[in-house]
């Protein structure tokens, strides 16, 4: 079983993950707002920025800003905020950040479910945060690629633009496509978690059967009746579905 099982069904197997609020809990559930006010503490981040980004969530969460804009938005501001930092700087607070992150910060369910889809699969990670700090994250969770939001890096030092956002659906869309182009992967043994409508993207490129929305609310429960996905709660349970799942596939 697991990777010595089948190395060639392996190579058309992969895994997308979601990052925030799928992997990542963290005090807010969202990275890049949780490392803002972290690189803020250290006076590496713009104050006022912070403070945009702080109303941002809270018009969201307050039905008031559409989930297109505000990501849109959130991306913008927090690169903006970067706007005359070194990238190096930058990156040895992403580092600090990722290794003091307390066992909370995680999901009860995170490193054992990423630890298991391994066996079986290529964990893809594609998230709207930033590529400086998921980058690390990637590591800490042992997961082999991860495509993020992106800001204008020239010699060395942020200008405050956005070079990508992977934050969209629309984004997400396009990412999924040109992996599916380029990776030839099988959907039937493939799997995808998410938690929000631009993870649909993911979701929808795999089998229903290997498609996990987590906590998905009313609204998104009935946006997405018809396409047979797993909803569940984001407990422990999570991996005994996908234990289930994957006995079915591969034993």
């Amino acid at each position: 079983m697991g990777l010595d099982w089948n190395l060639k069904l392996l190579e058309k197997s992969i895994c997308f993950f979601d990052f925030d609020n799928t992997l990542y809990r963290g005090q807010t559930r969202y990275l890049i707002l949780d490392f803002s006010i972290y690189l803020e503490s250290f006076a590496a981040f713009n104050s006022q920025d912070l403070v945009h980004l702080n109303s941002l969530f809270t018009s969201y969460q307050a039905g008031n800003l559409k989930r297109f804009d505000f990501a849109i938005q959130v991306v913008l501001t927090y690169y903006h905020g970067l706007t005359g930092s070194k990238w190096n700087v930058i990156d040895q607070h992403a580092h600090n950040f990722c290794k003091d992150l307390p066992e909370s910060a995680w999901f009860e369910y995170t490193f054992p479910l990423v630890n298991l889809i391994k066996q079986y699969s290529i964990p893809i990670l594609i998230s709207g945060s930033p590529i400086e700090i998921l980058s690390h994250a990637r590591k800490l969770l042992g997961i082999d690629e991860v495509y993020a939001s992106r800001g204008i890096i020239r010699d060395g030092i942020y200008t405050g633009g956005m070079e990508l956002e992977m934050a969209t659906q629309a984004s997400k869309t396009q990412k999924v496509f040109e992996l599916s182009t380029n990776l030839d992967f099988n959907p039937q043994t493939s799997f995808a978690f998410g938690d929000s409508s631009s993870d649909f993207p993911l979701l929808q490129a795999v089998d229903p059967k290997n498609a996990y929305l987590l906590i998905a609310n009313d609204h998104q429960k009935i946006e997405v009746v018809d396409k047979n996905w797993n909803l569940l709660d984001q407990d422990i349970t999570l991996i005994e579905h996908v234990q289930d799942r994957i006995h079915t596939l591969f034993s």
